[in-house]
């Protein structure tokens, strides 16, 4: 294959997140063609045109159940504080703010069945806390729950149909959450979960008589499943579960149905289920592929009977909107966003392999090969670690990947122990104590591509962003002898004054994960590359942006100053105006061509 151009490659748009508006006539979707996330909008007669024009990128959009607004959130610079605004949807002319302080942060959750009513979370009252606000359209914002203790963080899940309860959750630790019913009336809280069983909870709606939810959790189970709750006496039954994760849910009122995504090792499916008799339909339709996990905007919208879009992304398909036939069980375009000269469908894509560690576990990870990559060959290798570490390598477009496979370089992509998609046994591997088994889970991925013929052991270089910067770190300052290079974005270098400086609200929800800054202060320091400087012999490219509220500039400042003061080698690419990760589309080709001529200088020569 020839050399890509890495800018095209970058500049590649994509369209993802669509919302309609009651009828399905009218459909708002996110698309970054402008440079960044903006809202359009198309209409009855297929006419597709942006809505929305912000040098800051829009966070979501979501139709009101009335057709009478278009929410969506947007903040500034990466900082993660949203604001929740509203356009008006006869004639997009009118935007109106529900929250205007940018130095708080609102969370959307969703709206009442009426559409007049919003509800979201917010840390207004306290930074270090979220409440549960509701905000009339046409009125006030409403505080209706407060949280305090060990409990920082809330999320809605559900608003009854007769508008009188919310259904929520509440922080257990950072994989788990209580359960809860607030009756708005009387401010009544009842606790629906079990305190004996450990659980996730995530999507959910009520029945027609407000007397049982429907959910996704894994409560009692290693895997998440779809589960009915009744509210007279709180008890659970699974409508659907199976040996992979379900992550998402929405209802077809209309029809009395289901539509779910599954994630079957890193893959997605479309499911559909009865809700008359719980039967169940995965289809085969669009094969290989990651369906957009919707975050806070609707990544499924219901059209008719017959028809639904979603986003669908894929390694060799920028993300895109799809509609599908339910009928025919076909699949097309809504409307493609890049129409260029690069044949996406040419481009590789990976394959799923895993490969044996140290204590004998299976860790399963993604193969992105170069045509005519051959075992035995001087091959060049990069081992890219997602962040999380609750997260999950998935089959998603990459610009700079494909850009560096042309190139000739192959990529591994691991899920190492404690990433998400695999169970919570799987999940659990890697918590406080055990935290740098995950890194030596890398180390014999090392052993593996090398001991396998597919690289070189002197052409391998290790990236990673967030918590995948801090095992690039651990890497570099563990096995320092195993890197040819390495690129480290926006993580963390010194665990002890991550936790001083991270956004309030953040710093209990890590502790569960990483150790609690007090108790397990030593722990926190030992694993902390800031203590390791002298180990550091690999070229290091290191980037980061000055709003990140999770992992603040201060933990690349003092990797940068310490590297420089031991006259290491170390280059720097720093973001005034983004923060963690890189949104708009100036500074993602900075980043992503710095990333490439780094990687290329010191594996390809």
């Amino acid at each position: 294959m020839a050399n890509l151009d890495i800018k095209e490659l970058i500049k590649i748009p994509y369209s993802c997140a669509p919302t309609s508006s009651p009828d399905g006539k009218n459909v708002a979707y996110l698309n970054n063609t402008s440079g960044t996330p903006q809202i359009w909008i198309s209409d009855e007669n297929g006419i597709h045109r942006q809505i929305t024009n912000y040098l800051e990128a829009v966070a979501l959009v979501s139709w009101s159940p009335n057709g009478e607004w278009i929410l969506f959130a947007i903040d500034k610079g990466g900082d993660e504080n949203f604001q929740i605004k509203l356009i008006d949807a006869s004639d997009h002319s009118r935007i109106i703010s529900l929250t205007d302080d940018t130095n708080i942060r609102n969370d959307f959750g969703g709206w009442s069945n009426d559409g007049n009513t919003v509800v979201y979370s917010s840390n207004k009252r306290d930074l270090g806390y979220f409440d549960l606000y509701t905000h009339s359209i046409n009125g006030s914002s409403n505080l209706i729950h407060q949280t305090s203790g060990n409990i920082h963080n809330v999320s809605f899940k559900a608003f009854s149909n007769n508008q009188k309860l919310i259904l929520f959750t509440e922080e257990r630790t950072n994989r788990y959450q209580y359960l809860k019913l607030l009756d708005i009336e009387t401010g009544e809280i009842n606790q629906i979960s079990n305190n004996d069983l450990m659980g996730g909870f995530k999507n959910a709606f009520f029945n027609d008589e407000d007397n049982e939810i429907t959910i996704i959790t894994n409560e009692g189970k290693d895997f998440s499943g779809i589960a009915t709750i009744d509210l007279s006496d709180n008890k659970l039954n699974y409508i659907y579960s199976a040996e992979h994760e379900v992550e998402f849910i929405k209802r077809d009122k209309s029809n009395n149905r289901i539509f779910f995504y599954t994630n079957e090792q890193g893959y997605s499916k479309l499911g559909l289920l009865d809700l008359s008799n719980h039967d169940f339909n995965l289809f085969d339709n669009p094969k290989e592929v990651t369906f957009m996990e919707p975050g806070w905007a609707w990544s499924l919208c219901i059209l008719d009977k017959s028809n639904i879009l979603f986003t669908i992304n894929a390694t060799n398909q920028n993300p895109e909107i799809i509609k599908f036939d339910l009928n025919s069980q076909k699949y097309e375009f809504f409307k493609k966003s890049y129409e260029g000269n690069i044949k996406l469908n040419d481009l590789p894509s990976p394959s799923l392999h895993t490969f044996n560690t140290f204590d004998n576990r299976d860790i399963p990870f993604f193969f992105l090969k170069p045509k005519d990559f051959k075992k035995g060959e001087d091959n060049p290798v990069l081992i890219l670690i997602h962040g999380g570490p609750e997260g999950q390598e998935r089959p998603t477009f990459k610009p700079q990947l494909q850009y560096l496979a042309s190139r000739g370089i192959g990529i591994l992509l691991p899920n190492v122990r404690g990433s998400g998609g695999y169970g919570e046994a799987y999940g659990h591997l890697d918590d406080t104590y055990k935290r740098m088994d995950s890194v030596k889970d890398i180390e014999y991925l090392w052993k593996w591509v090398v001991d396998s013929g597919w690289a070189s052991k002197d052409k391998i270089a290790v990236m990673g962003g967030s918590y995948g910067g801090f095992m690039t770190l651990a890497c570099i300052t563990e096995y320092p002898d195993l890197w040819a290079a390495a690129v480290e974005l926006y993580g963390m270098v010194n665990m002890v004054t991550f936790f001083e400086r991270t956004a309030s609200y953040r710093a209990q929800h890590r502790a569960y994960e990483y150790g609690d800054p007090i108790k397990d202060r030593k722990l926190l320091e030992d694993i902390s590359a800031i203590h390791k400087i002298d180990n550091i012999t690999t070229p290091l490219l290191v980037l980061h942006g000055d709003e990140d509220p999770r992992v603040p500039m201060y933990e690349t400042e003092q990797l940068v100053s310490e590297l420089k003061e031991a006259g290491k080698p170390v280059d720097f690419v720093r973001f005034p105006d983004e923060g963690h990760g890189f949104v708009k589309e100036e500074n993602r080709i900075t980043a992503d061509t710095a990333i490439a001529e780094f990687l290329t200088k010191y594996l390809l020569g």
